[in-house]
């Protein structure tokens, strides 16, 4: 076995769903440069590859999946990566209760679990409340990036961000016009030959 790996640097305690405080992410990082949050982070290829790339910007991962937190939270410490931090929690919670309003550059969720079945479609993430809070916590000009590979979730993220009056979308591509990413289940997805679908809405001034 592995020598243990002291994770508590990156990692953020979590917030019981009745609390009503919230993080100060800025005084968490110590600094003033953007701040994007990953909700569903898996393996941690998408936080991990921008942490390293792009240290002019603070990521926060959200992850529900104990082995799969603990796993990014190792990778992130061994990098000694000072602009990452990890909340185990859930995603619709973390986003509602635990995050100021105005404070994200960028929100990314990419394939979040499609609920596919009709009496699982309340389960989804993606659904008008969660575009209200998105809206509340992104800055001015900040965007929403999703991605899915079910057709079914792809027309419900679109309609429910089309249909915020404080959202414009601003990207659109489906199949081999959208990029690739890099995540653990984009790369199974498309070697399975899924079609991709990813979107981005902006957030509109507030008045």
């Amino acid at each position: 076995m592995g020598a243990a790996v002291d994770i508590g640097p990156v990692t953020l305690e979590a917030i019981a769903n009745d609390a009503t405080r919230r993080y100060d992410l800025r005084a968490v990082f110590g600094n003033d440069r953007p701040i994007e949050l990953e909700l569903g982070i898996g393996k941690g290829r998408f936080l991990i590859q921008n942490a390293t790339d792009r240290q002019d910007v603070n990521f926060v991962g959200v992850e529900w999946a104990s082995r799969y937190y603990r796993l990014v939270a190792e990778r992130a410490a061994k990098r000694g990566l000072p602009n990452v931090r990890l909340i185990r929690d859930d995603a619709a919670h973390v986003v509602r209760d635990t995050i100021a309003d105005d404070t994200i550059a960028v929100l990314h969720v990419y394939f979040p679990d499609p609920w596919p079945k009709s009496r699982h479609l309340k389960r989804r993430l993606i659904q008008p409340p969660f575009a209200r809070q998105a809206a509340r916590v992104l800055h001015d000009g900040g965007l929403v990036k999703l991605g899915t590979d079910h057709p079914d979730y792809a027309q419900q993220m679109e309609e429910v961000f089309l249909a915020d009056a404080d959202f414009e979308p601003v990207f659109r591509a489906v199949g081999p016009e959208a990029p690739v990413g890099v995540t653990n289940w984009e790369t199974k997805f498309r070697a399975q030959g899924r079609t991709i679908h990813k979107f981005e809405f902006r957030r509109k001034p507030r008045r």
